[in-house]
């Protein structure tokens, strides 16, 4: 019996990951930096109606649309932001780290694309 019990259990957990979506789904291999905006980024910093943005109202992280504009954004601390934000900003508590998710040339091209953005 309690093998019965460990399988259902199991289903039962394994149906609430997938229907969750627990799992995120694996990320552009590439470096195009547009794509990985839209698979990293957008759900918390595109506006209501862009690409990967809320219907309505505003979003979790602030807009990155002219964030190259903003004192001190290089490319390279961008990069080191994305990669790890508290190496930069301690107090950082929203942005997630994205150096285990991305290669170090995805998030030099999303850091100078985004940096480009004035």
């Amino acid at each position: 019996m309690p093998s019965v019990r460990f399988s259902i259990a199991s289903l039962l957990c394994l149906s609430v990951v997938a229907l969750t979506g627990c799992a995120e789904p694996p990320g552009p291999a590439g470096t195009d930096p547009e794509a990985l905006y839209l698979h990293h980024c957008a759900r918390c910093h595109a506006r209501a109606g862009e690409p990967g943005g809320p219907t309505l109202g505003g979003s979790k992280g602030p807009d990155l649309s002219r964030i190259g504009s903003a004192t001190g954004m290089t490319p390279d601390w961008i990069a080191a932001y994305v990669a790890n934000p508290k190496s930069m900003r301690p107090d950082a508590r929203l942005m997630p780290a994205f150096g285990d998710k991305m290669t170090p040339e995805q998030i030099r091209a999303l850091a100078e694309w985004l940096a480009a953005k004035k």
